[in-house]
């Protein structure tokens, strides 16, 4: 019986010391997806986290009357934390998370380099080299260029790709539901369209309050059947672009060449942000079908192809000035 007392006070003894003893340094631990207690608990004592799974076992038992579930990701246990303050993390999913962001005009290219480097390897594998992966989120397009919203994302380690590819998609599809419901009454264009058109005009404007103006431009060469005869269009149809667009390049066709092909390309040609998408489906009433680059992000408009062809060789003649200067 003596030896019985003993024993439970050891065990009393031990277990009171686990419970009170604090995390000396910051340790982080990931938590897979179907972890359970005991695998957790394990994790923990290799890590150091804790002095032992079986009494953090025993602790969970004794201090919550239903079975718990802990959610995966990345935990940071702070300096100090006792067994029980990490528990109530882990409860809580108190998970680390970090922030992926990616500006407006990236194209799919791009945003899966970001992603490779955020830690998602087989990004650009995924994203470029997948014919069945915009079926997957519905998208009945080639490619997914024109569906990667630009915003700022919230993730946990253990988030999959396609779960933020998945959040991207939704945004673009609320963004777009939400501009296409107020759209203007003129709108001819399908959804997918828009897309396309906005993704230009992302691509064409330097100047925030110059969008609505320039879908302007190019709703009215629409209309008129006209050729858009963008640069950037036939810019991303060309492999590997060294910087340089030349005459040639712009006689070239390719299925993005505005310059010899009518009306829109066959997908956008970058990702388009929410002001894009607005401009596309409320352009300003102008009778204007032309625009050239001033030189300093501003755009002159005109409504003839005269005044058009004028501005273009008086800011190419400034041009060439302003790089003759010493």
């Amino acid at each position: 019986m003596v030896i019985g007392l003993l024993v439970a006070a050891g065990a009393v003894f031990s277990y009171l010391r686990f419970v009170e003893r604090a995390l000396e340094q910051p340790q982080t631990v990931l938590v897979e997806k179907g972890w359970g207690i005991a695998r957790i608990a394990r994790e923990l004592e290799t890590q150091g986290v804790i002095s032992s799974g079986f009494w953090f076992t025993v602790m969970i038992r004794l201090q919550e009357s239903d079975a718990i579930r802990i959610p995966a990701g990345e935990y940071r246990f702070e300096t100090g934390a006792t067994p029980s303050r990490l528990l109530q993390q882990l409860k809580s999913g108190e998970v680390v998370r970090y922030r992926f962001s990616f500006p407006e005009g990236l194209t799919v290219r791009e945003v899966a380099a970001r992603l490779r480097k955020e830690g998602w390897h087989d990004a650009e594998q995924r994203l470029l080299k997948d014919p069945d992966l915009p079926a997957r989120f519905g998208v009945t397009a080639p490619s997914l260029e024109g569906w990667l919203f630009p915003e700022t994302y919230q993730y946990v380690r253990g988030d999959t790709l396609d779960e933020m590819i998945g959040r991207m998609i939704r945004q673009t599809r609320k963004v777009l539901e939400r501009e296409w419901a107020g759209r203007a009454a003129a709108i001819t264009l399908s959804p997918a369209e828009t897309l396309v058109l906005a993704s230009i005009i992302e691509k064409e404007t330097g100047l925030a309050q110059e969008r609505t103006r320039i879908a302007a431009v190019f709703h009215n060469r629409l209309r008129r059947q006209m050729r858009l005869e963008s640069d950037p269009t036939v810019i991303y149809g060309i492999a590997d672009f060294n910087g340089d667009l030349t005459h040639r390049d712009l006689a070239t066709p390719t299925p993005f060449n505005t310059y010899t092909m009518a009306g829109l390309p066959p997908t956008p040609i970058c990702n388009p942000g929410a002001a894009s998408i607005h401009a596309a489906l409320h352009p300003d009433q102008t009778e204007e079908l032309y625009f050239v680059a001033i030189g300093d992000g501003r755009h002159h408009f005109s409504k003839t192809y005269a005044e058009h062809r004028a501005k273009v060789q008086q800011y190419q003649r400034k041009g060439r000035e302003k790089d003759a200067k010493p």
